[in-house]
C-alpha cells in the first residue's frame, strides 16, 4: 500500500528565543486486522495451494496438517507468501489449515483433499524410436533407475534462499497442452506415470525461464534428452526437457523471462515439444495449475 502524502501546517512557538517545532506522530498504514486469503478450500491431488498474509510486519507460521508452511515476502514486502503442494498421490480426506503469528491464530479451516483420475495412454515406441534402440522396457528401467535418482539427488535438496518474489509466468509464448499431467503411460506389463505436462512447441521454440531462480542442472539425458532445472528457492523448482538447444549453463543467476533453450525432441521423444515440470519441497504437481494457483492473488 503506497504512503499517502499529508501536508500539515507545523507550528512553530517562540519561547525565550528558542524555536519548537511540532512534528505529527509517524502513521502506521499497515492494518490492524491482517487478511488472510487462500486460493481454494478444495483441491485435487497435484494441486497448489496459495495462502497469502496481507499486512502483516511481523513473522507469520502455519501448517496443513502435519506439513509446515513456509512463507516468505512477495514485492512489496509487506504481505507473506506460502505455496504449498499437493502431491498426486496424497490420500484424499481433510486436513486443517493454520496460520499463525507470534501471539495468535489468525486463521483456521478444514482443507478437503480429493481423488483425481489419471488418464491411461499407450506408451508410443515409435518406428524411428525402436531403429534408435528404444523399447519400452529399457526406456522404463532407464527413467526410473537413472534418471530420476540423478534429478531427485537435486529435487531433494531444499534451498532456504528465495529467488522470486512475485507470480510464476508460463514458459512459453502460447500454451496448447500436447500431453497432459499424471497420465499413465503403458505398454503390455510396462507402465510409467508422466509427471510433467507436454507443450506443443515446434523444433526451436524459444524457452523462457518461469521465475527468478538457479540454474541446478543441464545436461542432456539418454530418455529425458536436453534437460535445464531451476532452482528457484524453498524447495521450488522448474523442469525443462527434450530441448534442442542450451542457452545457459549450470550456475548461471536467471530472472523471469529470460531465454533458457530451445525446444526440440532430444531422447526418447516422438516429436518436437517441451516436457514443463515443477516440484514444490519434493512433490510433484501439476505445472500450469501451479502458475495459475501463483497468479490468483500474490
Amino acid at each position: 500500500m503506497p504512503y499517502k502524502k499529508y501536508f500539515l501546517l507545523i507550528p512553530v512557538i517562540l519561547v525565550m528565543g528558542i524555536a519548537f517545532v511540532y512534528k505529527a506522530p509517524p502513521k502506521n498504514d499497515l492494518p490492524l486486522n491482517p487478511e488472510v486469503f487462500i486460493s481454494s478450500d478444495n483441491l485435487l491431488q497435484a494441486d497448489t495451494l496459495l495462502v497469502v498474509v496481507k499486512g502483516k510486519a511481523n513473522q507469520v507460521t502455519g501448517s496443513l496438517g502435519e506439513e509446515k508452511l513456509h512463507f516468505y515476502s512477495n514485492e512489496n514486502n509487506k504481505d507473506w507468501v506460502a505455496i504449498v503442494g499437493i502431491p498426486f498421490n496424497k490420500n484424499p480426506g481433510s486436513q486443517k489449515l493454520t496460520v499463525n503469528t507470534s501471539d495468535k491464530i489468525l486463521f483456521e479451516k478444514e482443507i478437503t483433499i480429493l481423488k483425481r483420475d489419471f488418464a491411461i495412454k499407450p506408451l508410443v515406441v515409435t518406428q524411428k524410436l525402436k531403429q534408435k534402440g528404444y523399447t519400452a522396457k529399457k526406456i522404463i528401467s532407464t527413467i526410473e533407475n537413472k534418471e530420476n535418482k540423478t534429478l531427485n539427488a537435486i529435487l531433494d535438496i531444499i534451498n532456504p534462499e528465495v529467488y522470486f518474489k512475485k507470480p510464476f509466468v508460463y514458459p512459453l509464448s502460447e500454451i496448447k497442452i500436447v500431453g497432459n499431467y499424471g497420465e499413465i503411460r503403458k505398454h503390455e506389463n510396462y507402465k510409467i506415470r508422466h509427471l510433467g505436462v507436454d507443450l506443443k512447441a515446434p523444433l526451436g521454440t524459444p524457452v523462457y525461464a518461469v521465475n527468478n531462480g538457479q540454474v541446478v542442472f543441464e545436461e542432456s539425458l539418454p530418455d529425458y534428452g536436453k534437460t535445464i532445472i531451476i532452482d528457484h528457492g524453498s524447495g521450488i523448482y522448474s523442469l525443462y526437457l527434450h530441448l534442442a538447444d542450451f542457452k545457459v549453463k549450470h550456475g548461471d543467476k536467471v530472472k523471469q523471462g529470460d531465454l533458457i533453450g530451445l525446444s526440440g525432441d532430444s531422447g526418447y521423444s516422438t516429436g518436437p515439444h517441451l516436457h514443463f515440470s515443477v516440484k514444490v519441497r519434493k512433490a510433484s504437481v501439476d505445472p500450469l495449475k501451479f502458475i495459475e494457483t501463483t497468479q490468483l492473488k500474490w
